[in-house]
Order: structure tokens, then C-alpha cells, then sequence
């Protein structure tokens, strides 16, 4: 198995992972905490992922680069290794205080529940999975977040019974995550050794991280803030319909992400070598790829939405389903621009341009939220997202056009377009004749799922092996 294929599945089952928890409980905690206990989660969850990243700054993806620029010089390594932990350190410190300072003197509403998570900011003073990342060692990462994910699982289904166990869940959820990154540590060992930095040596990682923060705080506007500002414009229980619809989309969007993840060490490694032609192949590819997997889930979703909600998490959630189809079509464009970003701008180096489409996208969503949340509730952040989603990968195409032929892309992925509009319709059908909710939904998934593999079973098999065939393509380099 090549390194580029292994490193994919490693990075896809991470990212499942991630998300496999909230996920496989989503069901169970729906109808035990209720939609105003996952509200308040989500609500008060949002602010806290804030305070994180501005913890962690860019950390994660400058020391992802800085590990990986200096891992074969073990001196090299500690060094950086040793300033960048020690900065994350003092700016964990600075964040963790002024997170304290606000729950007691600006936002007691939810006091305990604050208190609670703020063990999400505690464990980024522990968090090296950068190192890891940079090391390209992602076995480490899966077999660890694995197994406390397991333990998570059992802890909920033990613990959390009742509405007043809201606090049990986001204590496990937080400590759990705490825990995730303190089992990391023993794995340093031999890899990595702590040595003596001055001040000079960690000041000069200040600049670099808040570049690379830059676009990620913009991500997250229309990440993390929607469900700040649908709280606080409308109600808790319109942030628990668009918490749940995110989480059934983001099961989708990790994938996705984990194959730009994993190609783009690949692909600015190929850049700076000039070997265009496998470049190119794997760009394509990529698009291919990517349409073959969103185009099936966007109509699927479109299909069975609201039959799929009332079954996964009741009828009290049954708004879900609405936010669940605005935001499935925003799948698309936020796919394609994850390619663009991962597989062209950043390994070009083009980071302005990229810095330049979130920004401007977070500005947008910022003021389209301001004006729909409050008519249109969770559903107007939703369409925020879309419009959004879809002017940032417009402006990123833009900056990418000359490297791209849309009508190649286009000519791609509008077979798998057509071949998902086939399964809609069948799938559509198929629901008129059965009444049983559960029969319906397991009728359809399964017909539909066979229709559209059957109707790509070329497509699977000439890209099976998609990640073993760079040799191939070096030599014609």
C-alpha cells in the first residue's frame, strides 16, 4: 500500500471518528437531554471553540509545516518542537483566564455548564497532534482517539438518562477530549525531546501562527458563530435543529476533507518538482472523486430528509430536516473549494488569495445571518452558509482558472449529477408506495445505494487503486 493510499484511510477513519461519537449518540441524546439540553450544548459549545482556537492560533497547520520542514535534523526538531509547545502553553494560559474572567463576570446564564467546558480549553495546552501530523504518523492518532472514542460511547449510554444529565454528557464529551490528547505523550518519547528555548525563539512563532489564523477564524463565522447568533437572536431549541442538521452534513464534508488533508504534502511536493503531469492527474481525480461521493448524499438527503429526521432523532427535532436540505446543497461548493484550497492555493503558496475568499465569505455569511436569522430562524443561517459556501468557491475558482478546465470538471461530474437524479427520482417513488416509515427509509437506502454503485461500477473499479499509480506517472515526468 503506498504512503499516499494509507495516509488517506488513516486520515478518513480519523475524521469518521471525530465524528462518529455525536453521530451514533445523536439518537440516543435527542431523546434523553431533549432538544433545549442540545441547544444548550451547541450554544454554549460554540463559545468555547473560540476560546480554543484562539488558544491553538494557526498552530496545527504551521506546526504541522514546521515538524514536517525539519524532521530529518533531530536537533532541528526539538528545537522547534520546544518553542512552538511553549508558545501554545502561554497563549492556553492568556485564553484560559479570560475565559474564566467572562463566564464569572459577563455570561452566567449557563454557569456550571461554562465551567464544565472549560476543560475543552484546558486540553489544547496538551495538544501535539501537530507533531504527529507533521511526522505524517497518523497510525498514533487513530489508535488512541479510537479507543477513547469507544469509552466515550459506553460513558453516555451509562450515564446520561434523564434532561438533568445535561451536565453529566458535556463533562464526558470534555474530559474525554482532555484525556484524548494527555494519552498522546508517552508516544513522544524517542521522537522528541524537550530543550532549552529562549524568548527570541518563541516570539518568532507569534507572526507565522496569527497569518495562518487569520483564515481560520474566518472559517469560522459561518462554522461556529451561526449557532452563537441563532441563539442569541431567536431561541436554544433553533441552535439544536441546526447543530444536528451540521452533524449529519459534516459526516460527508470529513471524507472530503481527509483526501485534501492527505494530498497536500503530495501535491506541493509535485509542485515545487515541476512534475505537472501527475499534478494535474491527481487534481482531476480528486474532483472526480469528490463528485462521485457528494452528488449521491446531496439528493439522498433531499429524498428521505424528513422521514430520515423523525426516525433518527425524533419528532421533537423534526425542523432538522429543513435546515438538513439547505445545508446539503451547500455540499458541493464547500467540497470543490476544499480541493481548490488544499490542492492549489495552498501548495502554490497562494495563501493571500485564499485568505482573501474566506474572509470575504465570513463577511457575507456575517451580515446575511444578521438579516435572515431573524425571519427565517435556524433555516436563514442555513441559507447564510449556502450563499456563502458558494461565493467562496466561486472567487477561489476565479483565482484557479487558469489551472483549471471547468468544462473538463464539468464534463466529469455531470454523469455522476445525472446518475443522482436518476437514483432521486426512483428513491422518490419507491416512497410513494410504502407507508411504514422504517420500511421506507430501508427500501430506499438500500434500492438507491445499489442503483447508484451499480450505474458507477467502472468508475469504482478504474479508481480503486487511485493512490497506488504515482510511480507510473513520475517516470513519464
Amino acid at each position: 500500500m503506498s504512503k499516499l493510499k494509507s495516509n488517506f484511510i488513516y486520515n478518513a477513519v480519523y475524521q469518521v471518528l471525530v465524528l462518529i461519537i455525536p453521530f451514533v449518540t445523536m439518537p440516543y441524546i435527542s431523546r434523553t437531554i431533549g432538544v433545549a439540553g442540545v441547544g444548550t450544548y451547541s450554544f454554549t459549545y460554540s463559545i468555547v471553540c473560540y476560546f480554543m482556537m484562539f488558544a491553538l492560533l494557526g498552530m496545527n497547520n504551521y506546526g504541522n509545516r514546521e515538524v514536517a520542514k525539519n524532521k530529518s535534523n533531530r536537533e532541528k526538531l526539538d528545537k522547534t518542537f520546544s518553542s512552538i509547545y511553549f508558545f501554545q502553553i502561554i497563549t492556553t494560559i492568556i485564553v484560559f483566564l479570560v475565559y474564566l474572567i467572562y463566564i464569572f463576570l459577563f455570561y452566567k446564564q449557563y454557569f456550571m455548564i461554562n465551567c464544565i467546558q472549560s476543560l475543552y480549553i484546558l486540553s489544547v495546552a496538551f495538544d501535539i497532534n501537530w507533531f504527529f501530523c507533521g511526522l505524517q504518523e497518523f497510525k498514533i492518532t487513530i489508535t488512541r482517539s479510537g479507543i477513547i472514542r469507544i469509552v466515550t460511547l459506553l460513558l453516555i449510554f451509562m450515564f446520561v438518562k434523564r434532561p438533568s444529565d445535561l451536565w453529566k454528557y458535556i463533562a464526558i464529551l470534555s474530559s474525554m477530549t482532555l484525556l484524548n490528547q494527555l494519552v498522546l505523550w508517552p508516544f513522544l518519547k524517542g521522537k522528541v525531546r524537550f530543550v532549552k528555548v529562549n524568548f527570541r525563539e518563541i516570539k518568532r512563532h507569534i507572526k507565522p501562527t496569527f497569518i495562518l489564523f487569520i483564515p481560520v477564524l474566518a472559517v469560522s463565522m459561518y462554522k461556529i458563530m451561526d449557532k452563537i447568533m441563532i441563539g442569541g437572536i431567536t431561541s436554544i431549541s433553533e441552535v439544536a435543529y441546526y447543530e444536528n442538521a451540521e452533524k449529519m452534513i459534516n459526516v460527508v464534508m470529513q471524507i472530503v476533507l481527509a483526501l485534501g488533508t492527505v494530498t497536500l504534502p503530495e501535491m506541493t511536493h509535485l509542485f515545487n518538482m515541476q512534475k505537472l503531469n501527475e499534478y494535474n492527474r491527481i487534481l482531476y481525480k480528486s474532483m472526480s472523486i469528490v463528485s462521485f461521493i457528494v452528488f449521491p448524499a446531496i439528493f439522498g438527503l433531499l429524498a428521505t430528509s424528513k422521514d430520515l429526521v423523525s426516525v433518527y432523532l425524533g419528532n421533537d427535532f423534526l425542523n432538522t430536516y429543513k435546515v438538513l436540505n439547505i445545508l446539503s446543497l451547500s455540499l458541493i461548493f464547500t467540497s470543490l473549494a476544499s480541493i481548490i484550497r488544499m490542492q492549489l492555493l495552498i501548495p502554490q503558496h497562494r495563501d493571500k488569495e485564499y485568505t482573501i475568499s474566506v474572509v470575504c465569505g465570513a463577511a457575507i455569511n456575517f451580515v446575511l445571518n444578521i438579516l435572515l436569522i431573524s425571519k427565517f430562524r435556524s433555516s436563514g443561517a442555513a441559507i447564510a452558509t449556502l450563499i456563502s459556501e458558494f461565493f467562496v468557491f466561486t472567487l477561489q475558482y476565479y483565482y484557479s482558472r487558469k489551472d483549471i478546465q471547468i468544462k473538463k470538471v464539468l464534463k466529469e461530474s455531470s454523469y455522476f449529477f445525472i446518475v443522482s437524479i436518476i437514483m432521486y427520482i426512483i428513491v422518490m417513488i419507491i416512497g410513494m408506495f410504502i407507508s411504514n416509515i422504517i420500511t421506507k427509509l430501508i427500501v430506499q437506502i438500500t434500492v438507491g445505494s445499489a442503483i447508484y454503485f451499480l450505474m458507477n461500477i467502472s468508475f469504482i473499479k478504474e479508481n480503486i487503486n487511485f493512490f497506488n499509480r504515482r510511480k507510473k506517472y513520475e517516470k513519464k515526468d
